[in-house]
């Protein structure tokens, strides 16, 4: 960004993952620069979209990626492309919304931390875990609580909280999925970090 970085609370970032990956499971762009212009106008619509008002808008001129430069007006146009291919339902939950969100519009906020009593140093950990997350694409084809739900338990187990996981897990349960323990092992790679 032309003006500098400016850090973007995790429900930000979390959002902005989900609406490029609920984007992109519709079609595909086969050239980079529309592939870079989805990224900026995926970020800059979660902005819009969970960020105080000062923020709400895109008010920057260019988004320089690298070498590449992008004007406002392609942003906006690729923020309307991704609202339409949506239906225009852009807020969904997040894996961030069911472990720690304090939005008041994540009804699931705390969801899976509050289901296994977790500690500061538990719900640190599985905060953590949740940002390494975004880095496994092999994580987006499960549902955001069922990745919530495997974060809090490797947190537990790392804090030896090992009763936790089990609160966790029949809470889950009542969700009826079932993807549980494939899920776990998706993220067992992320122990080395715990």
């Amino acid at each position: 960004m032309e003006s500098g970085v400016r850090l973007l609370n995790l429900e930000t970032v979390f959002l902005g993952v989900s609406l490029l990956d609920r984007f992109l499971s519709q079609g595909f762009f086969q050239n980079k620069r529309n592939l870079q212009l989805l990224g900026i106008a995926c970020l800059t619509l979660a902005t819009r979209i969970e960020e105080n008002q000062p923020y709400n808008c895109v008010m920057q001129m260019t988004f320089r990626i690298g070498s590449d430069v992008y004007s406002r007006c392609e942003v906006v146009a690729m923020e309307w492309l991704v609202q339409e291919v949506l239906n225009f339902q852009c807020f969904l939950p997040t894996t961030y919304n069911f472990l720690c969100s304090e939005n008041i519009k994540a009804k699931y906020a705390r969801f899976y931390l509050k289901a296994a009593r977790a500690d500061q140093e538990t719900e640190d950990k599985a905060k953590y875990l949740a940002v390494l997350s975004l880095t496994d694409p092999e994580l987006l084809c499960y549902w955001p609580s069922t990745v919530a739900a495997g974060l809090v338990i490797l947190a537990a187990l790392a804090s030896n909280q090992d009763s936790s996981c089990q609160f966790i897990m029949e809470t889950h349960l009542r969700t009826k999925n079932d993807d549980l323990p494939e899920c776990i092992k998706s993220l067992d790679w992320l122990v080395q970090y715990a």
